[in-house]
């Protein structure tokens, strides 16, 4: 009687463009979990599903792997903004500025939210890492943000403390949403935000007098 020799699954071999794209996206569950220190080059390449030596046939080391994984899509995010903010900049009456600044304002909040893990280990995991991406990149794109809409801003107010607090509202929206597992109604808050930054603290507070 002849035994029937079992089934060997075959390996599945990637082509190196979609092994690169599978190891970025699986690798930036691991940061935002465990930060750039605290993850291991096996853990990243678990999550791949490769071993460590095609790890780093693709990525020289952990430090370019965060840098690619999740540094550069922030700096990305930073970039679409500060094109929402020239668009948005050129409207030619108030109510196309505040149609934009509301679409501009829920598209960010959106694109924050789903960085907000990412972000909080790209530039608290590490102080050094941290600050060089924020000087380098997030620092630069609030200025841009700042100059594209200084013709917007009070003349009693500075652009760039603006887009800070601007910046600021958005983390803490998305801050409160991950500590709380709140469900955020994007729309709104989009809309609430940009009456905000259009109006200001004092024509938002009731008048008790």
């Amino acid at each position: 009687m002849t035994r029937a020799i079992p089934h060997q699954k075959k390996r599945q071999y990637l082509p190196a463009t979609e092994r690169r794209r599978r190891i970025l996206e699986s690798s930036r569950a691991v940061f935002a979990q465990s930060g750039l220190r605290g993850s291991r080059t096996r853990e990243l390449a678990q999550a791949a599903g490769v071993n460590q030596a095609t790890l780093f046939e693709h990525f020289s080391s952990k430090e370019e792997l965060f840098m690619q994984a999740v540094v550069e899509p922030l700096v990305e995010l930073m970039a679409g903004a500060r094109k929402r903010a020239g668009h948005y900049a050129q409207a030619d009456s108030p109510e196309v500025f505040s149609r934009r600044l509301e679409q501009a304002v829920g598209e960010h909040l959106g694109s924050v939210a789903d960085s907000f893990p990412l972000l909080v280990q790209a530039l608290f995991s590490d102080q050094t890492l941290g600050s060089k991406l924020y000087c380098e990149h997030i620092a630069p794109a609030l200025e841009a943000q700042a100059e594209a809409m200084k013709d917007f801003v009070a003349d009693d107010l500075e652009p760039r403390l603006v887009q800070l607090a601007s910046f600021g509202m958005f983390f803490a929206v998305a801050m409160d949403s991950a500590m709380t597992g709140r469900t955020v109604d994007q729309q709104c808050v989009a809309r609430q935000l940009s009456r905000m930054l259009a109006h200001g603290g004092t024509t938002l507070v009731k008048d008790t007098t």
